[in-house]
């Protein structure tokens, strides 16, 4: 079943769980989470700094159905950073809220260095240097009423 990107003219209101919640302006909501996305480019640090100034992070995706609303809203039309990034000398993929990858679910194309970070490209994640500059998509949990 498709999902439709689209957000209010003021808000976004939509029914999660036992009531609604509410996300800002210019904000999509889905599952209980807001996400705003970028018009422009960035380097990873800095659109990471850029939600942080917005009072959210980078996006972190939970499971397949997050990764394919997403994909939804980007019809594979721009490449988008993700907050994921390799932090350790072992190399491992870690999330901004530094949890761990499970590679098992999202595969990462590319190599795993120090200076990599995640992005999504059409339906897969894919490792680039983090200097790199794309849109990126910011993540917050919506308020309830």
């Amino acid at each position: 079943k498709k999902r439709t990107c689209y957000s209010g003219t003021s808000f976004s209101l939509r029914p999660y769980g036992s009531g609604c919640r509410l996300c800002p302006m210019d904000w999509l909501s889905h599952r209980g989470k807001c996400y705003w996305f970028s018009k422009d480019s960035k380097s990873w640090n800095e659109s990471r700094a850029d939600c942080s100034e917005k009072s959210s992070r980078k996006l972190v995706i939970q499971d397949r159905e997050e990764l394919e609303f997403i994909q939804n809203c980007t019809q594979g039309k721009y490449h988008v950073w993700l907050g994921l990034s390799v932090i350790s000398p072992e190399k491992n993929w870690t999330w901004v809220d530094s949890s761990m990858l499970d590679q098992t679910l999202f595969p990462v194309t590319g190599p795993a260095d120090v200076n990599s970070c995640g992005v999504i490209k059409g339906n897969r994640i894919h490792s680039e240097t983090c200097s790199a500059e794309f849109k990126w998509i910011c993540q917050k949990e919506a308020v309830p009423l």
